[in-house]
């Protein structure tokens, strides 16, 4: 299904492979496909939560906000928030950091794409969604974005989010590694959450 128009994701998913080229796109569609036999969840799950509100932590992040739903970004933050005393409702993530935490969230959004195919299927145990970055197969979602923090933000605003805090998008502060391929995924979850901004009150802290 799709959360997000098609042609946005075009424009998005041109923009990815423009910037990033050695990326392993051709394998896409193969990931799409696991996913879709993985048996996920169905979106609207998400929607018995209370999405007016919601606060998105991205994994640098250094300040906790009040909110409607906790959306963590990738493992390693939902980690940081328990260890905060902090449960999150919904870990979004494509197991590239600490995945052994996202079940402490209640329900992981789980990214399918060409370079995590072997992560897939050794995590597939538990509440499942899944989101993919071709057109969407059976039991799976294109809901926008590209990094796991700005699909974070596709997501909000698909399940009916106006207004989104969001804590601990720093791209000068690169985390896992500093190179020119972070720097350019950084560029473009920038881009794509300033594209965002007009059609969500986007509060950054």
């Amino acid at each position: 299904m799709w959360l997000t128009d098609p042609l946005e994701w075009q424009y998005i998913y041109t923009l990815a492979k423009s910037l990033l080229p050695g990326l392993s796109f051709h394998r896409d569609e193969e990931a799409a496909e696991l996913a879709s036999r993985l048996g996920g969840l169905p979106i609207g799950k998400l929607r018995e939560f209370d999405w007016t509100r919601p606060v998105i932590y991205m994994p640098p992040f250094k300040r906790i906000a009040e909110g409607t739903v906790v959306v963590a970004v990738e493992g390693r933050t939902a980690k940081k928030l328990a260890g905060l005393g902090v449960r999150p409702h919904v870990v979004v993530t494509d197991l590239d950091f600490e995945p052994d935490y996202i079940d402490i969230g209640l329900i992981a959004v789980v990214h399918a794409h060409g370079d995590n195919i072997d992560r897939l299927a050794e995590y597939a145990r538990g509440l499942r969604i899944y989101t993919v970055q071709t057109p969407p197969r059976p039991n799976t979602y294109n809901v926008g974005g590209f990094t796991d923090g700005d699909r974070a933000i596709y997501l909000a605003i698909a399940m009916g989010a106006r207004e989104i805090i969001v804590s601990g998008f720093y791209p000068e502060e690169p985390i896992k590694r500093n190179d020119e391929v972070k720097r350019r995924k950084l560029a473009l979850a920038k881009a794509l959450i300033k594209r965002l901004s007009s059609r969500a009150l986007l509060n950054m802290i």
